[in-house]
């Protein structure tokens, strides 16, 4: 019995592994098109919760390393003790800021675009993901617990896809008449005194001495 094959990034899949979401999280690096299940975005948070976890841990345990020493010095009156301890703490506090953010820039992208597609599974715009950057994220973390809405299907780029060749093949064709058009093959003025689309056409000038011109 052959296993079915998991849907392309861009269609949600429900009830997704750990070990699945993570690699359709950087599969779908720069996928801000399309859908994404709860479980796809629940699973790639914990993934980045736990990478990030380990260079902030130690980030705050060098902070922590570093007043602990100033108010040993400086209790001990030591200058030289102070110094020193403001000038390694400072240092590795430093090159742990760095690592978080070697670790964390490259994840930005495909973090916004798993919430991006989130967001749209549950009927909503993408766009509230940039609430974050206006210290917001409270707000669209709470909007991806929602669960999947069917309006959310008009964002993904096959049904978008869909709609566009209807409109293309419900668009007046030839030998069709449609928005008052003369229909193909035929001369735009059915009579000389009609003009084209059925507009008035110009009267012959009245000619002098003529009853009734």
């Amino acid at each position: 019995m052959s296993i079915p094959s998991a849907p392309p990034v861009g269609q949600p899949l429900p009830g997704a592994s750990f070990g699945l979401a993570v690699k359709r999280f950087f599969q779908g690096y720069v996928a801000f098109s399309g859908r994404a299940s709860r479980s796809e975005f629940w699973w790639a948070y914990l993934f980045l919760s736990l990478v990030t976890l380990v260079p902030v841990a130690l980030m705050m345990l060098a902070m922590f390393g570093m007043f602990a020493g100033m108010i040993a010095a400086a209790a001990a009156a030591d200058e030289a003790a102070l110094l020193a301890a403001v000038t390694a703490g400072t240092g590795g506090v430093m090159l742990l800021s760095g690592l978080v953010l070697v670790v964390a820039l490259p994840l930005l992208l495909p973090t916004y675009a798993v919430m991006w597609r989130r967001l749209q599974d549950g009927g909503f715009h993408g766009a509230w993901a940039l609430l974050s950057l206006a210290g917001l994220a409270i707000v669209p973390t709470i909007m991806c617990i929602l669960p999947a809405r069917p309006e959310g299907i008009r964002f993904d780029p096959a049904y978008r896809a869909q709609l566009a060749a209807q409109h293309w093949y419900s668009q007046p064709g030839y030998g069709q008449q449609g928005y008052g058009q003369p229909t193909y093959g035929q001369p735009a003025y059915a009579s000389p005194a009609q003009g084209p689309y059925g507009q008035p056409g110009a009267q012959p000038a009245a000619q002098p001495g003529v009853p009734g011109a």
